[in-house]
């Protein structure tokens, strides 16, 4: 028996890709004063100073290195024939999870929910692409987000989502033929 998926992509922008852009500068910054700082260290004789400088900056850049890897990059939803067989995959750089499409309900976030969103998934003027949230407007949900401006939450038995496909009416519309 042959399935379909039907993908979606999830490109960067609006508040989450500003976000980026900041931590990364943050990080690179800091991994580029690091390294001048182990460059000083051992120009001076300090060889133990010059590698701990070296060690905080391979964290540094490890941790600028890790922080797209859960960006959500793509967006599927399969179907292996019969209700069993309906999935949503949310593919990320390091991962994919898959969840059963038992029962979906999938909605745009109203403009109210898209700033409570926006302001609950930011800290220090960056904003968060993935977690786990709870939330006295959506309830509890998993957030898998490229862009809030293109934001949906997506319901399937115990699991709440939201998640920002490039084509958001598509991938509703997507979501509804798969019931």
């Amino acid at each position: 028996m042959s399935g379909t998926i039907t993908a979606f992509e999830c490109s960067p922008g609006g508040a989450i890709e500003r976000g980026r852009r900041r931590l990364g500068t943050l990080f690179l910054t800091l991994a580029v004063a690091m390294l001048a700082a182990t460059a000083w260290s051992w120009w001076s004789g300090r060889l133990l100073a010059g590698l701990l400088s070296l060690g905080v900056a391979l964290v540094v850049w490890t941790a600028w290195s890790l922080t797209a890897d859960l960006d959500e990059v793509r967006l599927e939803i399969a179907s292996q024939g019969g209700p069993a067989g309906r999935l949503l995959r949310v593919r990320t750089r390091s991962r994919t999870v898959e969840i059963p499409l038992d029962g979906v309900a999938g909605r745009h976030l109203t403009s109210e929910e898209t700033e409570h969103l926006t302001r609950l998934a930011s800290l220090g003027g960056v904003s968060m692409a993935t977690g786990g949230f709870d939330s006295h407007l959506l309830g509890e949900f998993e957030l898998y987000a490229t862009d809030l401006g293109r934001a949906v939450l997506v319901e399937t038995g115990e699991d709440r989502l939201v998640l920002t496909p490039d084509d958001p009416q598509g991938f509703l519309a997507a979501l509804d033929r798969s019931r």
